[in-house]
């Protein structure tokens, strides 16, 4: 999450949020949950891979797939929860947004009234996915990317000197699966980490559906099925964008 004032969105959300439920719920409890969210930064780091549930947006085209001439590649959406990671939908809505965020916060604070052991891992471990998941806040003005998510959490360990990402793993197609190792990329002169998830399960599985030419690709549909099938990607609907863009 590079983007400075997409990080600090979902938390103005809770900010709302906290503000409205002061009377009912009582500063304590919100301030409890504000020190979650906040150590949750020291705890680990969110890695985020974006897809639209559009496949022929045209300010997609332009912005992503250069200028045009690229391809929008359609992925099951089913085939992609198999990998160690939540999918997460964008909300736009700043209304739903505090709304959705209110009925959380209300639930947990049910659920602790009940609790024997007051604030304990159960309540900490509920706030950080609810941290995380503020992921899926987004101003209204990005609202046409109609954006999907799927999200992956590292640890930040600490080392001798300083601390270090470390990936737990998690369940893949069924089966519990070690941690990849932490890469990283340059991004505007920032070392930005990131992990390398086979979808393909080793080759078992294709989760590529539909491949989209984009309104500027002069590429033949049939040659681009015969790339893919001589690559061994098999039974994809080859469409055209219906975008208009010159």
């Amino acid at each position: 999450m590079n983007d400075y004032m997409e990080r600090h969105w979902g938390y103005a959300v809770w900010e709302e949020t906290a503000s409205g439920l002061l009377e009912s719920i009582g500063k304590p409890f919100l301030d409890k949950i504000d020190v979650v969210f906040h150590s949750t930064g020291f705890q680990g780091l969110l890695l985020a891979s974006c897809f639209s549930k559009n496949g022929d947006v045209l300010s997609q085209w332009r912005a992503y797939a250069d200028d045009g001439t690229g391809y929008a590649i359609g992925f099951s959406a089913k085939e992609l929860s198999e990998l160690p990671v939540s999918l997460l939908e964008v909300l736009y809505s700043r209304d739903k947004q505090v709304k959705e965020m209110t009925a959380l916060v209300k639930a947990l604070y049910h659920v602790e009234q009940s609790e024997k052991e007051k604030f304990g891992s159960g309540f900490s471990q509920t706030c950080y996915v609810i941290g995380a998941d503020m992921a899926a806040y987004k101003n209204p003005a990005f609202s046409e990317e109609q954006e999907i998510r799927l999200v992956h959490l590292l640890d930040i360990v600490p080392t001798e000197h300083a601390a270090k990402f470390v990936d737990a793993g998690g369940t893949m197609f069924g089966t519990e699966v070690e941690g990849d190792e932490v890469q990283f990329r340059i991004v505007g002169g920032i070392p930005s980490p990131f992990i390398d998830l086979d979808f393909s399960n080793g080759g078992s599985h294709n989760p590529i559906r539909r491949v989209v030419l984009g309104p500027k690709n002069h590429a033949i549909e049939a040659g681009i099925t015969l790339y893919l099938e001589t690559i061994g990607i098999n039974n994809v609907e080859i469409v055209r964008s219906k975008a208009s863009y010159q």
